[in-house]
């Protein structure tokens, strides 16, 4: 009898299922410098009574890419894995089946009894846990898409964030040229009210408002694992099933 090999081949990293933001990785190198100027014009314009929040000081990527998007690609990789294991499960219950049928009709005895128990033991063990694997890659799957989802919605919230950004801390330069800049601006703010500011308290809002978005989605992240969490904890038990079906 010719027992068929295990396959079990490294999955490369999952694919990308969704079209993506390419301006991303373009705009982290100049969120500092934004984020730096439009704090310094918030700081101006609180003096002037407008009470705003500054942006977070950490970079873009402290603030956005690690905290919330997850790696899909990484979680599809794994989902591919478990695919293959649970094929090598099933091709290995199936040839400890097939050497249960090869045990020659002569073998009698506790010693062919208690072989052909093992064998079952064996396929037994094999499809129980293949069958708790296959039961996770659908959880999987689900978590990877909800986080590439994710990752597409930060990537246009994080280009919409420094594109703002830009546009503030220009009006920002424009308006204030120095310490004489600011007190031009203060001026018109004594006259003219905060209307004299509208547009870069606007902006400010706006940005701050992102900022409240990006942050808002580490709890989505956190829920939308719990929800599955049920379904992967199944992986752990696949080594007690095999471990209780082999010890009978």
């Amino acid at each position: 009898m010719t027992v068929e090999p295990l396959l079990l081949p490294e999955p490369g990293p999952g694919p990308e299922r969704l079209r993506h933001d390419a301006e991303l990785r373009a705009l982290d190198r100049t969120f500092d410098r934004i984020r730096d100027t439009v704090n310094t014009g918030i700081d101006v314009l609180n003096d002037l009574g407008c009470g705003l929040r500054r942006l977070p000081e950490e970079s873009l990527q402290e603030l956005v890419v690690l905290p919330l998007t997850g790696d899909y690609r990484r979680i599809r990789q794994n989902s591919a894995a478990i695919g293959h294991l649970d094929a090598a499960l099933a091709r290995y219950a199936a040839s400890t089946a097939r050497m249960a049928l090869a045990v020659g009709p002569g073998w009698e005895g506790d010693a062919a009894a208690s072989y052909l128990l093992r064998l079952g033991r064996h396929a037994a063990a094999a499809r129980g846990a293949g069958e708790l694997l296959a039961g996770a890659v659908p959880a999987l799957e689900e978590v990877a898409r909800f986080a590439e989802r994710l990752a597409v919605e930060v990537e246009e919230l994080v280009v919409e964030l420094v594109d703002k950004g830009t546009r503030l801390m220009t009006r920002l330069l424009a308006r204030v040229a120095g310490p004489a800049g600011w007190a031009v601006l203060g001026a018109e703010v004594a006259v003219h009210g905060l209307d004299a500011v509208t547009d870069l308290v606007d902006d400010a809002r706006r940005l701050v408002a992102i900022v409240d978005r990006l942050l808002a989605m580490k709890v989505e992240v956190v829920d939308q694992v719990d929800e599955h969490l049920d379904r992967l904890a199944a992986l752990r038990r696949v080594a007690d099933v095999v471990r209780e079906e082999l010890g009978r």
